[in-house]
């Protein structure tokens, strides 16, 4: 169990970090951080190091007239911690609001995030990060 991690993905939902400026997120991240777009996303792929991980996250929030992650709950898997959340979305001119399911998966070394991988499967991501059935 390591709850500090649970309380650092705690505070970057809770404080929106995850919807702001990544370079304020990627303060808590080791220089080695992979962030993971998964095969049906429309960049899918892993993105390495500081730099393009902020480039991939900066790229995509660009699309959205408004994005923000509403935390539903916390899954502690030790260095991992899973987030289920609820993204809310609006798209540029556009009116209406859409809400995704997700889940977020957040590994940890050393205190820091060293890879963030997102899906819409909080069944597979529970087991991927082996938390007790």
């Amino acid at each position: 169990m390591s709850p500090q991690n649970v309380e650092m993905v705690r505070y970057v939902y809770e404080s929106r970090l995850i919807d702001q400026d990544p370079e304020e997120l990627l303060k808590l991240a080791g220089p080695e951080i992979e962030y993971v777009n998964p095969p049906y996303a429309v960049e899918p792929g892993v993105r390495r190091g500081l730099g393009p991980v902020a480039r991939a996250m900066r790229r995509f929030a660009e699309v959205w007239e408004e994005s923000r992650h509403e935390l539903q709950e916390l899954y502690d898997c030790g260095d991992r911690v899973v987030a289920a959340v609820s993204w809310h979305i609006r798209g540029r001119g556009s009116e209406r609001e859409l809400v995704n399911q997700e889940a977020h998966t957040w590994t940890f070394r050393e205190g820091r995030i060293v890879r963030f991988e997102w899906g819409q499967d909080l069944g597979q991501a529970l087991k991927a990060a082996g938390f007790p059935d």
